[in-house]
């Protein structure tokens, strides 16, 4: 506009949108992450990008796709790039939430965004920080189970990182949230599968649990959620003919399997609740051969079932 090529009317046209305050471009080229973030950057170069707008650049969009239509129907904001900032002054204006943050060496990583050029991102630990202190604590451990699987993050780090700012707004729950990562759950589903399992106070699962022959170590088969202490375990979401093949050698090898999900329309609460279900019964098939205290045998019970 200084030159005199363009005038604000035309940047008020149809040829162009906003991306931020007094940030536009051509309304033809795609908006995406990266062009989001570059553009609260022109604003606020010495700042670093962080949240989920940092998770979806460090490869966890799935899952903030999953965490922003989960939110839609609440109260908590998303959708915003979220940018620290170390200086006074900053302001959140449209789409750029801006906060104040002293930020050390290790805590900003320079990302390149694939067009010769380079953005300041908050490190994988501190976008974790970051999400955990603002998201509830089932959504930020989505987010954070996907970082951990893409970056290798780690509980510890986060933890790490949480002493360092001991005292600071959040902290408690983001320590909450790092006890709960675990970087085998491959879909932000099986985290809320699993964390739900946990909320109901059922045995830990093992995720991702492979079960192999002790005398040669060859492997039997795969299971999404474990408990090898009763040789037992889950099937999420699975086609009834892949599952079908999955269980088949586990059930040869004396594991109860069980497959729930219906391919992913089953509500979470459901496949919780199923899952408790699946849990005492083998349970009573663990007890199945003892008497009780006046010596009688209970009626064995019926050969589990495999499909749900």
């Amino acid at each position: 506009m200084a030159r005199g090529e363009i005038s604000k009317g035309a940047l008020r046209g149809t040829g162009f949108v906003s991306l931020g305050h007094d940030v536009y471009q051509a309304a033809s080229a795609p908006v995406d992450q990266v062009t989001l973030a570059r553009a609260a950057l022109l604003r606020h170069p010495d700042g670093a990008v962080t949240g989920l707008a940092a998770a979806v650049l460090w490869g966890a969009g799935t899952a903030v796709a999953d965490v922003d239509a989960t939110l839609a129907d609440t109260d908590v904001p998303a959708g915003a790039t979220e940018v620290l900032v170390s200086g006074a002054g900053a302001r959140s204006r449209g789409s750029v939430d801006v906060r104040r943050a002293e930020l050390a060496e290790d805590e900003v990583v320079t990302w390149r965004d694939g067009a010769d050029g380079t953005l300041r991102l908050t490190s994988p630990a501190r976008t974790v920080l970051e999400v955990a202190r603002r998201l509830p604590t089932v959504e930020a451990v989505v987010v954070a189970d996907a970082l951990a699987r893409r970056t290798g993050v780690t509980a510890a780090d986060v933890v790490a990182l949480a002493d360092r700012h001991t005292g600071e707004r959040g902290i408690a729950r983001v320590r909450a949230v790092a006890s709960l990562m675990d970087p085998r759950a491959d879909s932000p589903r099986r985290t809320r599968v699993r964390l739900g399992v946990l909320l109901a106070r059922l045995p830990s699962p093992t995720v991702d649990a492979v079960v192999a022959r002790s005398a040669t170590g060859e492997t039997v088969g795969a299971l999404d959620l474990g408990w090898p202490a009763t040789s037992s375990g889950v099937l999420v979401d699975r086609h009834p003919a892949q599952a079908r093949l999955c269980a088949e050698e586990l059930l040869a090898h004396g594991w109860q399997v069980v497959s729930l999900g219906r391919e992913g329309e089953q509500p979470v609460a459901e496949v919780v609740a199923d899952v408790a279900t699946f849990l005492a019964r083998v349970d009573r098939l663990r007890w199945r051969d003892l008497p009780d205290l006046r010596g009688r045998y209970p009626r064995r019970p019926a050969a589990p079932r495999v499909w749900t």
